[in-house]
């Protein structure tokens, strides 16, 4: 009989991905609004790609020793105080102080969000549920990452037509931080752990020698690939926006309505993908690789395409099917953790070597892209769609790998009784 997950595991993976979100969101509020943050501050846009930079650095360093403390101390304490602190920070941000002042918390911000919340926080979602009902959990974090921030965000827009910039974005960041802290104590109250994986966590002390070992396992190395994919091809989803306005003469608005749609394609694949491996009984690793497979296809079809205005409807269904594959991926990214079996007291090192490769993007993708866009033109787009889809193929065969082991996994104890 298939184990159900509780209601307050529910709410408590919701209430994790929001105030994770909200935190992110009062960091990248420049993204954003980057018009009315740069009134508000009166940075040079040098100086506010130059925080950006900082702060993927300092994030791509603090994954790997943020993995070790989550199995090191407790999650919860350490997922509830980071989760606070990154919210926090946004009251401060909100002052609009100086620009070595803000320096400073793109630097600190880290420490707190990923250093001391981002792998704790994935420790926890495997520990409020069974393995087998990861999917499940992972799909409600999916939505916690997207709907309230959707809301928030249109909230913030709206604001900005009705306020003068720095009145509307001082109260957007406020909103943010507010919700962040808010949803981080409402996800305390609710933890619940499930009793087995509380114990499988505990069943031995993490030190260095067993985090060298995690190092070594390349389950956690092909995870990561599968993560490194799915998130940098996402960038390549980015980039079809200005390509299909360039193209196609489409207006800011029309492209901008097709860019929020595909950043939210989670909310809808993620459930289906989910939905899909447990009545083909398959892994939901195996259905993330065909759609990895079938967002390469996507791409390819953008390689081959003449830049046509006639063929604006068939570029539009590649666009969103290609979103659809590609953040759901990005969604569930963390279950072939629990379904290649990671030992649970090694979960957080193991996060932490997967966010690591996963996100490394971020310190140099874009500023390629953007090279051979700058350089190139239009063509340029190709090169980056041609570069996706080679970084989709490699994710893909990261989940054949994955696969594997699954299989071999659960074979095991027939070969030895055998």
């Amino acid at each position: 009989m298939e184990k159900k997950v509780g209601s307050k595991a529910y709410v408590c993976a919701f209430c994790i991905a929001a105030a994770s979100n909200f935190g992110f969101s009062v960091i990248y509020a420049y993204t954003s609004y980057y018009v009315a943050f740069q009134t508000a501050t009166g940075f040079t846009n040098t100086q506010l790609g130059l925080l950006l930079s900082v702060l993927g650095i300092a994030s791509t360093i603090l994954y790997l020793p943020g993995g070790y403390l989550a199995d090191k101390f407790s999650p919860l304490k350490l997922m509830t105080i980071g989760l606070i602190g990154a919210g926090a920070i946004g009251f401060i941000i909100a002052q609009f102080p100086s620009y070595p002042v803000m320096l400073a918390l793109y630097c600190i911000w880290p420490v707190f969000a990923i250093l001391i919340a981002w792998n704790p926080q994935i420790k926890v979602l495997r520990l409020i549920s069974e393995d087998d009902q990861q999917a499940k959990i992972q799909t409600m974090r999916a939505y916690g990452r997207t709907l309230p921030i959707l809301i928030i965000s249109l909230a913030g827009s709206s604001l900005l037509a009705l306020l003068q910039e720095a009145t509307a974005l001082k109260v957007t960041l406020y909103m943010y931080s507010s919700l962040a802290i808010i949803c981080a104590i409402i996800a305390a109250i609710t933890y619940s752990p499930v009793p087995s994986q509380l114990s499988a966590a505990q069943e031995k002390s993490v030190n260095l020698k067993e985090y060298a070992k995690v190092l070594k396992m390349p389950e956690v190395w092909a995870i990561g690939l599968i993560g490194f994919s799915a998130y940098t091809a996402s960038t390549g989803v980015t980039y079809l926006q200005p390509y299909l306005a360039s193209v196609f003469n489409l207006s800011a608005a029309t492209s901008s309505v097709f860019a929020i749609i595909a950043k939210n394609c989670a909310l809808i694949a993620a459930p289906i993908i989910t939905w899909i491996a447990m009545k083909a009984k398959l892994p939901v690793t195996k259905v993330l690789g065909y759609s990895l497979i079938l967002a390469a296809i996507c791409f390819v079809a953008y390689l081959l395409m003449p830049a046509n205005t006639l063929i604006l409807i068939l570029c539009v269904i590649f666009y969103m099917v290609s979103a659809l594959c590609i953040m759901s991926t990005w969604a569930l990214q963390f279950v072939p953790v629990s379904e290649v079996d990671i030992p649970m007291a090694v979960t957080g090192s193991a996060i932490g070597v997967i966010s690591m490769f996963s996100f490394v993007s971020d310190i140099f993708y874009s500023a390629i892209c953007g090279h051979f866009i700058d350089t190139y033109a239009l063509d340029g787009y190709r090169w980056i769609f041609g570069m996706t889809v080679i970084i989709l193929a490699a994710g893909a065969l990261a989940c054949m790998y994955i696969v594997k082991k699954i299989k071999a996994r659960k074979a095991a104890p027939v070969n030895a009784e055998s």
